[in-house]
């Protein structure tokens, strides 16, 4: 046996702490090198990722519980440990990051958002509350608006994550435009303009030569409609129907205007990728 390590503890067999760092020193460049193997391996960086720090824990932990009388090898002891804890601290690292980077892009998905429901709502920049218009400042109304702002912002979503939803996410997406194409071609236009074109139920309404409480009242009925329905899980069939003050412009819709949108967007994408939709 050589000369580091013949200060071995009688007790239980292992090595006194000035030889157990004596096997730290010696193979110190070859937990090292493990560590870097399995850096490469992930696609990492030893260092900056943490596997060096994790190989060099690993080996003094091995060197502590070492016990030469056994006669295995000392790298035949430690090597899967080592290999085990770099590999560990790898899979923690890159959940670490995905995680980051998952944050990282709901934060930018939600400051999207909000700045589209800023265009949507000027009202929002000034602190006041959408479809106020009747003066009804109420507790139940407060709710209402703020969970018709909330569902604005699912549609707004939809729209943002059709092109990268993964396929259980297209399924919900699905689901709610195929609640979309029930509306009326004038609800659905007006839906369209607002959540996917990003006009303003004002600018919507000078759009279509018409008072814009008309259009705010509108999109009121069709956002409670759609809070129960989607939101709420449930499927009624009396749809919303087109008030008053848009009839002739509805009247006008059905004659002469284009397909209605979304019933058109989903045949597109059927059309486009079968398997997905």
């Amino acid at each position: 046996m050589s000369e580091e390590l013949t200060n071995i503890i009688e007790t239980d067999g292992t090595l006194s702490l000035d030889d157990a760092n004596a096997l730290v020193l010696k193979y110190q460049a070859w937990a090292e090198s493990i560590a870097k193997a399995v850096a490469r391996a992930w696609g990492m960086d030893w260092k900056l990722d943490g596997l060096d720090g994790a190989a060099l824990e690993a080996l003094i932990f091995c060197s502590r519980r070492f016990q030469p009388a056994r006669g295995v090898p000392f790298k035949g002891y430690a090597r899967k440990r080592i290999h085990e804890a770099a590999t560990e601290q790898a899979r923690k690292s890159r959940g670490w990051r995905r995680g980051l980077n998952s944050a990282e892009e709901l934060d930018r998905k939600a400051r999207e958002i909000s700045a589209e429901l800023l265009n949507i709502f000027p009202e929002l920049r000034v602190g006041e509350v959408p479809n106020y218009e009747d003066g009804n400042n109420n507790e139940g109304t407060l709710r209402g608006s703020i969970r018709q702002l909330l569902l604005g912002a699912s549609l707004i979503a939809v729209k943002q994550g059709l092109e990268s939803a993964q396929p259980d996410e297209l399924a919900d997406y699905k689901k709610i435009l195929e609640t979309l194409a029930t509306l009326d071609p004038i609800h659905q236009e007006l839906l369209w303009k607002v959540y996917w074109e990003g006009s303003s139920l004002r600018n919507v309404a000078a759009e279509w030569d018409t008072d814009g409480l008309n259009v705010i009242r509108e999109h009121k009925s069709i956002l409670e409609y759609l809070q129960k329905n989607i939101a709420e899980g449930k499927r009624f069939t009396n749809k919303p129907r087109v008030r008053p003050g848009l009839k002739k412009k509805a009247k006008d819709w059905h004659a002469g205007g284009p397909a209605s949108r979304f019933s058109s967007f989903l045949k597109e994408g059927l059309a486009h990728d079968k398997k997905n939709w």
